[in-house]
């Protein structure tokens, strides 16, 4: 009678697929948790490490979003229109499935929801699109790093607890079936399951000395089968025993393996939103220069394209959660970070990109550096893209400083300081709700410096001359005049100058998916 409702169920949701299903997806979008990029020590020599755990290595990684909890029956149902799980239950995980049921899912779904299939070609030769937006299984990198709680990470046993029975579903306490998700404790970052209940599959090809020979940064796997021809998976499961439970096991099969307890959870790009607090910047027109002369004329007008600024600049408290050190002289966490050479910035960029699974917009080969505009990483903004937001772009009221006329509405200088580092954000905004641009500390720009360059620069989107000695800075700071606050005064600086209030703030090109 259960199994003939079932279908009767099953029957009239076939009927209205068409109907209803695109609404559903493009509505609603899994329970997913950000894993903010990061370097872990990636396998393990304690705690019955195996071989094929070995070298514990260090492993960067891009952010990424992970599914919360392992894909559920009802999930798999709505997509797929079957249930091959022998356990049933809506909120159990789905099981029963191999590598290449989970791999159908995923790009069924992206579909279904308006994304890019990350998956192509078939059988041995299915490849997959990192950069697509869609659905994916994770690396095996991927997969340990979310395990052991990423950045958060308290480095125990299993995903969430050196005791096993707080966070996993195996042969001790689960009568030998899966458990509907989410019932036990989560990890570090929200993410439950990850040790128990079913095992789950993972994008890579598996080898055995993999760890030895992979690369350090975003690790994939090896191209093609190596000593067997099977497909990595982690976790352990719900007849599994503590030791496979570690969140460091490695473990093999056949792609076309299934079992009660094999099923798997889903990873997708991080999103483009936008981590901290930046503004839009629409581009348009703006005259930049003064007519005081000097290397500030002739004022011209340029136009810039749309970008991002941070409303702040960055802080102490960013730079070391990303660098690991503080070069401040004076610190203090929410102030702007200062001493950080042109170079640092740009070091300090490209990794927060990575971070965040971005593009990076710099690359750097000894002493030439190229900056990418079209990624959608972060990067400094030009010497123009700089002066429009400080003058407060298409919303400008041609203050003097940036957002007043006077200077202590809006700066912190040598008047009102004490040569002390104020934290950002305390005095009034401009008209983007911008702070700081006058004063506080010295902000790098990309340009290279040029006296003249004013006379023969580009009427759009100039991005400073292809050589020199100095690079630009802006804006004036703690130690200076408000004279150098004004929106329109250059500074300059050597690239490998460290000086004592020069700091910086961010900015990225405005993308159609951000």
């Amino acid at each position: 009678m259960l199994v003939r409702s079932g279908c009767i169920l099953l029957f009239f949701f076939m009927l209205n697929v068409n109907i209803n299903i695109g609404f559903c997806f493009k509505t609603a979008s899994p329970d997913m948790v950000l894993v903010k990029g990061g370097t872990f020590r990636m396998g393990s020599t304690g705690g019955g490490g195996l071989a094929e755990e070995t070298p514990v290595h260090r492993v960067t990684l891009g952010g990424f979003h992970m599914g919360k909890y392992e894909v559920t029956q009802k999930e798999w149902q709505r997509v797929m229109g079957n249930n091959p799980s022998f356990f049933k239950g809506d909120n159990r995980p789905v099981s029963d499935i191999d590598w290449y049921d989970a791999v159908k899912y995923c790009n069924k779904r992206s579909k279904m929801e308006g994304l890019t299939p990350c998956y192509t070609g078939s059988g041995d030769e299915i490849i997959c699109n990192f950069a697509a937006d869609g659905y994916r299984l994770p690396t095996e990198a991927e997969w340990e790093y979310a395990a052991v709680g990423g950045r958060k990470s308290r480095n125990y046993l299993y995903s969430g607890s050196n005791n096993v029975d707080e966070v996993a579903w195996y042969e001790r306490n689960s009568g030998f079936k899966p458990h509907p998700v989410g019932l036990l404790k989560p990890n570090e970052l929200g993410i439950y399951d990850m040790s128990g209940n079913v095992w789950e599959w993972c994008w890579e090809w598996y080898d055995a000395g993999y760890y030895s020979k992979g690369p350090s940064e975003n690790p994939r796997g090896p191209a093609s089968p190596v000593d067997v021809k099977e497909r990595s998976y982690r976790g352990g499961g719900c007849c599994g025993r503590k030791i496979f439970l570690r969140s460091a096991a490695r473990f093999s099969q056949s792609a076309s393996f299934k079992r009660f307890d094999m099923g798997f959870r889903m990873v997708k790009k991080a999103s483009a939103k936008l981590p901290g607090d930046m503004v839009l910047v629409e581009g348009g027109p703006f005259k930049m220069g003064s007519e005081d002369g000097g290397d500030r004329g002739p004022v011209r007008p340029v136009t810039v394209r749309a970008f991002y600024i941070g409303k702040y600049e960055v802080t102490q408290e960013e730079w070391y959660n990303s660098m690991g050190y503080n070069p401040s002289f004076i610190q203090g966490a929410l102030c702007p970070v200062d001493r950080v050479r042109w170079w640092d910035v740009l070091e300090y960029c490209n990794k927060l990109s990575r971070e965040q699974g971005l593009t990076p917009c710099y690359t750097i080969d000894g002493e030439t550096v190229t900056c990418n505009f079209a990624a959608d990483g972060f990067r400094l903004p030009t010497e123009a893209e700089w002066e429009f937001a400080c003058r407060g772009g298409a919303e400008s009221k041609d203050f003097k400083y940036s957002g007043s006329n006077k200077a202590e509405e809006v700066g912190w200088y040598v008047k009102n300081t004490g040569f002390l580092p104020q934290p950002v954000g305390q005095l009034k905004p401009n008209e983007l709700g911008i702070y700081d641009m006058s004063g506080n500390v010295m902000e790098w720009c990309w340009d290279w410096y040029d006296r003249d360059y004013y006379r023969n620069r580009p009427a759009k989107d100039p991005e400073g001359p292809s050589t020199g000695i100095r690079r630009v800075a802006r804006g004036g700071g703690i130690f200076r005049p408000a004279s150098l606050m004004e929106c329109s005064f250059r500074n300059c600086e050597k690239p490998h100058c460290s000086g004592a209030g020069f700091g910086f703030r961010l900015a990225r090109t405005v993308k159609d998916d951000l």
